[in-house]
């Protein structure tokens, strides 16, 4: 009898702290998404030892996810919630690109799951591009091959687990993001290992993922933002890093990443201008560094707006202590057709050169044009 008084009490007593958090109409599941399709033409050098050689001129191109969100407001004032991004074109074995759940508050958000880390989610990137269209990849569309022979380098936002394409960015980690203190927002995030998207393994869980040579461990991204509307102007700047303080036997060819960056943008009105600044150590490879810079300007009026960017990347970007030198320069255009639809284009001029050894030593010279379409939903 007393053991069954004291099973109820417990059970009484459970419920009522459980009263206190609980939200009056539990987690409700919501979709989005977006569409994204683009023609891309590319006149350049493609003679046989050129940059260009044996590549597709023209080509269509699209990207596409649906999200599966949820969320919903407890009694005591935290917001908990999912979300689930699942591709519509899918590109390699990986249907989900991410995953995550977080909890909101007065002292900011926490996110945990497979997700990009802080220093993505709050970097600044120059103004000028638009959905499909850019001279930084900031989007999925690269109308030049004056990067081919390496992963692109004017990434500006990379996280250090984001450098291996098949990482793409999504290893599982926690983030945090600060509230926002008069314009300044902090992020932090801490990934176990770069390698792992997945938190799944064969053997459900009974035992810890396995060291693989070449994971990096153990990644900490850092990243500082500030934004603020002034009297007819506005200012938007942030700086940050990405760091891999460890990696599992690595070869000959691999060390620890170190990624830093930072960009400003100042808006006057209808017109914006921003720069950017970014250097990555080890980035595509052991004592592989590089460095990267641009600018942008971009004029807004009714339905359209006018970019104009220019982009230039500098270092060991395909072998160590050979240098290759991208210039690479965007006009593009959006015009907003309504809520959630708009048309962009571009114009790009891109040409390189490197050193003896390099693909690019001879020169490489790109011109290119784009049309694209982006919903959102």
């Amino acid at each position: 009898m007393k053991a069954t008084l004291l099973g109820s009490s417990v059970l009484l007593a459970t419920g009522m702290l459980a009263g206190t958090a609980q939200a009056a109409d539990g987690i409700k599941l919501h979709l989005g998404g977006f569409f994204r399709t683009a023609f891309n033409a590319t006149i350049d050098d493609n003679g046989q030892n050129d940059l260009g050689h044996d590549r597709d001129a023209t080509g269509v191109f699209s990207d596409a996810e649906v999200y599966f969100i949820g969320k919903t407001t407890l009694d005591n004032g935290l917001t908990v919630g999912a979300r689930v991004e699942l591709e519509g074109e899918q590109q390699t074995g990986d249907q989900i690109d991410a995953a995550f759940i977080y909890f909101q508050g007065g002292f900011g958000e926490v996110r945990i799951g497979s997700l990009k880390g802080a220093f993505s989610q709050l970097c600044v990137s120059p103004v000028g591009g638009t959905t499909n269209f850019s001279a930084f990849q900031t989007t999925d569309e690269v109308l030049t091959n004056a990067y081919a022979g390496s992963k692109r380098t004017d990434t500006v936002c990379n996280s250090v687990d984001g450098w291996d394409p098949g990482q793409a960015d999504k290893s599982q980690k926690i983030v945090y993001i600060s509230p926002n203190y008069g314009g300044f927002q902090l992020g932090l995030s801490w990934s176990p290992n770069g390698a792992h998207e997945s938190g799944s393994v064969s053997n459900g869980h009974t035992v810890m993922p396995a060291n693989a040579p070449g994971d990096q461990k153990n990644i900490i991204d850092a990243y500082l933002a500030y934004k603020h509307d002034f009297d007819g102007w506005g200012l938007q700047a942030g700086a940050g890093g990405s760091w891999a303080p460890e990696i599992v036997r690595p070869t000959a060819t691999q060390e620890k990443g170190q990624s830093y960056q930072t960009g400003l943008n100042l808006t006057f009105g209808q017109f914006a201008v921003g720069s950017t600044f970014a250097y990555e150590v080890n980035g595509q490879g052991k004592n592989r560094d590089y460095w990267f810079t641009g600018i942008g300007a971009a004029y807004t009026f009714d339905a359209y707006m006018v970019g104009l960017q220019y982009a230039y990347t500098s270092g060991d970007i395909t072998a160590e202590h050979i240098n290759r030198h991208i210039n690479h320069i965007a006009l593009n255009g959006n015009y907003f057709m309504g809520p959630g639809i708009s048309l962009d284009a571009t114009l790009q001029y891109a040409w390189a050169n490197g050193d003896q050894g390099d693909a690019a030593n001879g020169g490489y010279h790109s011109y290119s044009f784009g049309l694209g379409t982006a919903f959102n939903f």
